[in-house]
């Protein structure tokens, strides 16, 4: 009686994570295929020469994020509007503040335990990083900073 018991446990232990690596592998297909459409399209009409890495960027005009390098070699980021057919703009990460500096202006304006992501989005207010992190209290924070100077866009805090 004590086998059958254990079969049953593990059995039913072993398909419930079956179930949720399917339902979780099927969640992540549409972003994982709108990041391939976008690494496409920045390529096919000539913004992006090399890709190293694209990104779902969700602010008021959903958009991936496409960053590669040029033609001529220069580091580029290029913002593919996603689900409809709209104009690709893009900018050189030469001509705002990086990545790292975005995030040395949050932690000394902000107490900043974990970050989560800094990634480059656009809207029509112009590029801008996007800072999400936890504070010492677990709660999330998120930032938007100006990509060119710097300056603090939006703060949404303690969710």
């Amino acid at each position: 009686m004590k086998n059958w018991i254990r079969f049953t446990v593990i059995f039913t232990l072993s398909l419930f994570t079956l179930i949720g690596v399917i339902v979780f592998y099927q969640a992540q297909k549409p972003i994982g295929k709108a990041e391939e459409r976008a690494e496409a399209r920045a390529a096919e009409e000539g913004h992006l020469a090399e890709i190293t890495r694209a990104y779902p960027v969700n602010g008021a005009e959903p958009s991936i994020t496409v960053l590669g390098k040029d033609e001529e070699g220069r580091a580029k980021a290029v913002f593919v509007p996603d689900g409809k057919k709209g104009e690709i703009r893009g900018v050189f990460l030469s001509d705002g503040i990086s990545p790292k500096e975005a995030l040395t202006a949050v932690r000394e304006e902000m107490n900043v335990s974990d970050v989560l992501h800094v990634h480059l989005g656009t809207d029509g207010s112009g590029p801008f990083w996007e800072v999400a992190f936890t504070g010492p209290d677990d709660k999330l924070n998120y930032v938007q900073m100006n990509f060119v100077d710097g300056s603090m866009r939006k703060k949404i805090l303690n969710l």
